[in-house]
């Protein structure tokens, strides 16, 4: 019978659906066996939520210098600024996911509170990673003083293995960050719950939390696109900003000294009327040529904060958000459906196998 489905360098495929069709109980019980694990996983399984929203950010062109020519050849179909290297000025959506995976960005998020079902009073992830740990602690001791006891009592006797000490995150004597392990639990729990993706034919960004609370889910999101905003803005402005923080610092220093040489001009005029010598002309010169240049620096400054403020607007990029987070109804996972045509898949490709097996055995035991 082994030698029925292979003949040579050819494969009967009547004898090879025969074999299979006799073997149709191996087949039938493999899929009963894998469609009953599928259906334990499926409602054994946590439930989890999904909230998303989708951001557009802008990006505004740079100038060309082209004039009318760029829009008559934008009607045709062609991006003259694209072809002479020209790029848009605002920040990539490539840009999103690696801020959101950063450690700063994941250290302020984990700070946030948000409402859980389980707790009555608005807690953060940090706080949740804080009382599983603790309790977590509890158990170790608990286990330590029990069912390891003979362990403790070896450990107390010959000395145990120096532990590696949990360390309070912070710089160290270099300047390195270092993470304590329940910020570690924290950062984890937050990337493997948030998902961004982006779009890049339509330059969208879709940020994505799944967790097991709907109204949970929907807070993570919210907080973490608003987070996202703030960061894209300080990394996109943050330039501009530092120097306006450096005009807006010297402008208060030349004001105050424009103001004093104005005082003193107008109270050496107010106090040497109808005087006249020549050491009075001096000194009046001399004041009003300090006022004169002080005036000078500081309409100068003042134009140029003015410009500052601007530069800073403009290079602040603007959101919009096509998608707001909404509560879902509905759980993302565990995908029933799909954990039951998977396993009934599974189910008949190991009963196959296992018919295919089950013919072979015969030919191997000659051979040995």
């Amino acid at each position: 019978m082994e030698n029925q489905i292979i003949k040579g360098d050819e494969i009967d495929l009547l004898a090879l659906v025969k074999t299979i069709w006799q073997g149709r109980k191996i087949i039938l019980y493999s899929v009963v066996v894998c469609f009953i694990i599928g259906l334990v996983i499926s409602f054994s399984g946590e439930k989890k939520y999904q909230a998303s929203a989708t951001i557009l950010p802008s990006a505004e062109n740079k100038s060309s210098g082209l004039g009318g020519l760029s829009s008559l050849a934008g009607l045709a179909g062609v991006n003259i600024g694209s072809m002479m290297g020209q790029s848009a000025s605002g920040i990539p959506a490539d840009l999103y996911p690696k801020v959101v995976a950063s450690v700063p960005y994941l250290m302020e998020l984990m700070h946030e509170p948000f409402r859980w079902e389980k707790y009555p009073q608005p807690m953060s992830v940090y706080e949740l990673m804080e009382i599983k740990s603790s309790s977590s602690s509890k158990e170790s001791v608990l286990m330590k003083y029990t069912l390891r006891l003979p362990w403790t009592i070896k450990d107390a006797i010959l000395g145990s293995p120096k532990e590696q000490l949990s360390v309070v995150s912070g710089r160290d004597s270099v300047g390195y960050l270092v993470l304590s392990p329940i910020h570690r639990s924290a950062i984890q729990y937050l990337k493997s719950a948030m998902v961004v993706e982006q779009d890049k034919k339509n330059d969208l960004v879709t940020l994505q939390v799944e967790v097991n609370d709907p109204l949970l889910a929907a807070q993570i999101a919210d907080k973490a696109v608003g987070l996202l905003q703030k960061y894209v803005i300080d990394y996109k402005s943050k330039q501009a900003k530092e120097q306006l923080m450096f005009i807006e610092k010297r402008y208060a220093e030349v004001k105050d000294e424009y103001e004093k040489n104005r005082n003193r001009l107008m109270d050496y005029r107010d106090s040497h009327r109808n005087l006249i010598s020549e050491r009075t002309d001096v000194q009046y010169q001399r004041l009003s040529d300090d006022y004169d240049m002080s005036s000078s620096v500081f309409k100068g400054l003042a134009q140029q904060l003015e410009q500052a403020k601007i530069t800073v607007k403009e290079e602040t990029p603007v959101f919009t958000v096509l998608e707001p987070v909404v509560v879902p109804k509905d759980k993302s996972a565990p995908k029933r459906g799909m954990i039951m045509a998977v396993s009934v898949f599974l189910g008949g490709f190991f009963g196959l196998i296992g018919i295919l097996i089950n013919h072979l055995i015969p030919s191997i035991k000659r051979i040995f």
